[in-house]
Parts: C-alpha cells; structure tokens; sequence
C-alpha cells in the first residue's frame, strides 16, 4: 500500500531540511508579500455571464460575501493512478484505500504556496483567513469593499426574471504569483442551479414502484443489516430541496411495513435539512431519502444539504465537508446536474477551472474508498428536435470517478422485462471534457463497433470521451410522499438512489466480514459485467428524446452488452452480493520494517 512514513537513512536528511526551511522562511517572511505585489497582475478567473441573469446595481460596500480560495493540486495524475489501484478488482492493492494523511501528503500545496497566498491576503487587508484541514483552500468572510480591493475587480447585483438576485464579481485579478498557486476561487461567480422539477407520471400507470416491488424484482435479499454506526451512506440536496421527517415516516409505514422502529429516522449534516416554517418538504429531497433508506431499510442515513445560492459553490462545499470529516458515510447519492458544455458555456457560473477543482476533489473521495453515484439525467442524448449538433452529457454525471446510473422502465403489459424508458430520455453519452476510461475501454470500443448503436455524426459525439450511463434501474413511477401527499415521480433522480442503496447493502456485508466498503465502484462494476454476472441486460429503447419526452434527431441507442443508454442494464442483487463475496478483504496487511522500508513511499 501506499506508505508516507520516513525511513530511518532519510531521518538525518528530513531534520536538516526542516531546520533550514524554518530558516529560509524566518528570511524571507518579511519580502515575501512585497514581491507578490510587486510581480505582474493577471486576470485570476474572468467573470461569468449567466444566461437570464442581468447585471445590476452595484453592491453596496457593507455586504458580506463568503469566499474560499482553492490552491492547486499536486501530482492528480498519480491520485488517479492510485485510485485505479485500491479500486481494480485483480489488483492486489484491491480495497486498500488512501488515508487522508496520505491524500494530502500526495496533492497538497507545498508551505511555501500557503505561505503566499496567506501574506497576499493579510498584506490586502483580509487577516481572518483560515487554511483548510489538509491545506488545500483558504476560506474567510469579507465586505465587498475589502473583495474588491484583494481582487481588483467590482462586485455587482444580478437578477433573473424570477426576481431572484445574487451578489456576483467581475474578473479577479491577483499578482501572477500568486495566480499560479490558485486553482479557482468560488463564491465570487455562480448563480443557483437551473433544475426541472423530476417528472410525474399520473398515479393509474400501470406499475406503480414501492420499495417492495423494487427488492422483489431486483432480488435483494441475503444481507442481516446489523444496525450499526459503521456503515452509514447519505442523499445531498442543494438550493431549496428540504427532508421532513414527518413525511417519511408516514411513507415507512405505508410501504415499509417490516422495517424494525427507528430505521426511518435520517439525521441531518453539516446543519438543518428540515424545511423552514414558511416552505414544505421537497419532491426530489423526498425521493432520494426514500428510495435509498426504503429498499434496504435499517442502515443509517444522513442528508447533506447546502442550501446556498451557487450551483459550482454549494458542490464546492459539500465536496470539501466531506473531505474534511474524519468518518464520513461510505456511499453517497446526488439527484443534480447540467446538461450542456458546462465549462465553456458557464454554465451556472461553473467555469473549467472551477468544475476541474470539483473534478480532483471527486478523485480524493474516491481514494478514501467512497461511492458517489450521480442521476445521468433526464434529458437523454442532450439533442433537439429541429437541428444536430455536439451532444454534451451531465455533468457531474459524466465524471471519471462517480458513477452514472440511467433510466428504465417495465415493458407494456410486463412487470419483469424491461426497456429504456420511453417518456423522457435516459441520459447519455461522452464526455467532451474527460477521456475514455480504461476500466471501459473494452466494452465501449464494442459498442461504437456495433451497427446497431445508431451513433450521432462523428463530429457531434467524443468517440474518446469517458462514457455513460455505467448502470441503470427502473426510473418511473416511484411512489413518493412529500408535503403530506403521495405522487407518482420518474427520472434518473429515482433510480440513483436506489441504486445507492443496494451498495450501502454490499457494504453492510463486507464490513460485517471485517472488509474494507467497495469505494470507488466502476472498475468493480465494469470487471463484473464483462464476465457475464451482476446485471440484465436492456436491449430496447434508445434515447433520442428530451426530458419531455419530444423525439430529437440524434442520440443513441440500446444494443447487446455496453449501451449509452442504460449502461450494463440493471442489477441482479444476488449475483452482485456473490461476486463481492469473492473480493479481497482490503486489510492492509501489517508487514516488517525492513519490508515496510522497501514499500515506503517517499513524497517531496
């Protein structure tokens, strides 16, 4: 495993090299901030014009803007090669996951980049600046007369056509560097997610999905949920989305008859999820804590909710929360996301170097050994209907280290075999951000090689581009209560979570074995598809549709193994819970010194 302790030849070295850092830096403290002011001004991270967001008054003086200041990463291609490593089943690192020492040691900021940015932000007049747990991002609170003058920029209301306004900066600017040092600053730029309500179907469809007829169907069975404090997975909510207690235990009842007492109570992070006085519970909120407590009843859940106004600033947050915490819950499911080229668009005030911070956060989770599964989205191939042209999927869904989970839908007059669903679009397809994975190589290769894929034009899709959907399961017609009333709800926000709660289960088994949790999920996932196991595969549908349902002229379609559209199709519990009997524990196995020596990983 990967091992940052200090061997005894490199001690003497380690010593020496302390005493002359704390030398050089008692030297240079005095003109290291001067030389920052001194060196050129660059434009840090330009501004971003948010479609039906207009410019307006300039703020006044006195405001108070939260803002976090994120210092580059070290070596990320080594953080992705490590978590290819610890999450490989034939690997024998299998399951070994990274500790946050040892993430840090890997990716963190050198002293020296600290130390700048902290003189920088003092020298401007900005002293309550604090640097994060494993010093990867400055956060303070500040006015807009101090931002403006750290930034060098002006800071201006917006307002949407709703009524709804929102501070934002003009370009930062900072000394070049400084600008070197820094990744991205958030809670400058970024208005609220532009997000759909999920779509309903009326309550007489023909299948109405409970947790019931979801275990049933998928056949989960075989694990005894110990009830313990161990295994925990969680739901994250954003902008206006509330749990309510009271709902869902009035749900339990209804479709969660044998659950024991207490297994409907979710406990919420870092603060309230409850909905305020004035507002009621929220329909997807509802659906993502019902759907990935009912179906695998008894394993504690949280909900994690950022109830500020930016999109990039609030996944920001909870990203870094969650890095931050020394036992966090071990699978998390998030119904959100943005279809479109999301960087180059700005799409929601997520510029590249913004969602690419995110981006490198999501590998750190991953190699702490968490599951992140993300909605694909309900939008299908990302097309229109009256003209072609470059097809982006969602993102965060479309991420190499989260998993994207699509859509199905029961065949007519059939509650066994299933098809793409049909009234609004699974999504997927390729990023254009993000490479082709090497876990799905293979079986995307034989997907753009079969005729039957029904391809866009070369020139509208990334035959290169990681790919999604990995997996799906049924996405409509789930019964959700909210606010007191049950109704028929669809869209990838169901079956993510779902889908969530059968790893929180796998987990419940390999923990009680004494096992590390499944982390990182899609070379596991992709390995055990390619030998035949773990899924059933979904052969009809396509999704060249939009979230309405409204044909739109390219898109893809389901074929024979691999699609983008459903992904390896959907789960087999029972071939799932078998496959991962036969992984290895994961234990770190504890060795000699002298052979510990050999393995040491010595990071400068």
């Amino acid at each position: 495993g990967l091992r940052l302790a200090a061997t005894p030849r490199l001690e003497l070295r380690m010593v020496v090299g302390m005493q002359f850092f704390l030398l050089f830096a008692a030297l240079t403290s005095f003109c290291v901030a001067p030389l920052a002011i001194a060196s050129p001004t660059v434009t840090l991270q330009a501004a971003v014009e948010v479609e039906t967001w207009s410019k307006g008054a300039k703020a006044n003086a006195n405001e108070v803007l939260n803002v976090v200041i994120a210092l580059k990463n070290r070596e990320v291609e080594r953080l992705s090669s490590e978590v290819l490593e610890v999450s490989s089943p034939h690997s024998p690192r299998y399951g070994q996951h990274l500790q946050p020492a040892e993430i840090s040691a890997l990716t963190g900021p050198q002293q020296a980049s600290q130390h700048l940015i902290r003189q920088w932000l003092t020298t401007t007049g900005v002293e309550t600046a604090t640097l994060s747990k494993w010093g990867d991002r400055f956060h303070f609170r500040a006015n807009v007369s101090q931002v403006e003058a750290l930034f060098s920029t002006k800071v201006h209301w917006y307002n949407n056509v709703a009524g709804n306004a929102i501070l934002q900066a003009m370009d930062l600017h900072a000394p070049v560097s400084v600008a070197t040092e820094v990744a991205a600053v958030f809670g400058l730029h970024g208005v609220p997610i532009d997000r759909p309500k999920a779509p309903r179907q009326s309550s007489t469809a023909a299948a109405k999905i409970t947790p019931e007829l979801l275990a049933k169907h998928y056949g989960v069975a075989g694990v005894e949920v110990s009830r313990g404090a161990k295994n925990r997975r969680a739901t994250v909510e954003f902008q206006g989305q509330y749990t309510k207690q009271s709902d869902l235990s009035a749900w339990f009842a209804q479709y969660v008859p044998n659950a024991k007492q207490g297994d409907e109570i979710f406990t919420c992070f870092p603060g309230d999820c409850e909905p305020p006085t004035h507002r009621g519970s929220g329909l997807e909120a509802m659906l993502d804590v019902e759907y990935i407590m009912g179906p695998a009843p008894g394993i504690k859940t949280e909900v994690w909710s950022f109830q500020n106004t930016a999109w990039c600033t609030d996944l920001k947050d909870w990203t870094s929360r969650l890095l931050d915490h020394e036992d966090p819950p071990l699978v998390f499911s998030i119904s959100y996301g943005i279809q479109g080229n999301v960087s180059l668009d700005k799409r929601m005030g997520c510029s590249e170097a913004i969602s690419r911070n995110i981006e490198e956060d999501f590998a750190k989770i991953a190699a702490r050994g968490i599951s992140l599964i993300f909605s694909s989205g309900d939008s299908g191939s990302g097309g229109n209907l009256l003209f072609k042209h470059p097809l982006w999927p969602v993102w965060p869904g479309s991420a190499p280290h989260v998993t994207a989970v699509g859509a199905t839908q029961f065949e007519t007059f059939s509650q066994s075999a299933e098809r793409a669903v049909t009234s609004y679009g699974s999504g997927g397809g390729f990023s254009w951000r993000f490479p082709q994975q090497p876990w799905q190589r293979e079986a995307v290769e034989a997907y753009k090689q079969n005729p039957g894929a029904g391809l866009p034009r070369s020139q509208d899709f990334n035959a290169q581009g990681r790919a999604t959907p990995d997996v799906s399961a049924l996405g409509l017609g789930y019964q959700v209560m909210a606010n007191g009333h049950t109704v028929a709800v669809g869209g990838t926000s169901a079956s993510a979570p779902f889908f969530a709660s059968l790893i929180s289960l796998l987990n419940e088994h390999r923990l009680q074995n004494g096992k590390s949790p499944l982390g990182f999920l899609n070379p596991l996932l992709y390995e055990m598809a390619k030998n035949g196991t773990g899924f059933t595969d979904v052969t009809v549908g396509d999704n060249h549709k939009d979230r309405t349902g409204i044909p739109v002229r390219e898109g893809y379609s389901c074929t024979k193994g691999w699609d983008a559209v459903t992904g390896w199709g959907t789960p087999v519990f029972g071939e799932m819970l078998q496959y991962v009997k036969g992984l290895p524990s994961g234990r770190r196995e504890h060795k000699s010194s002298e052979e510990s020596e050999q393995d040491n990983l010595v990071l400068v």
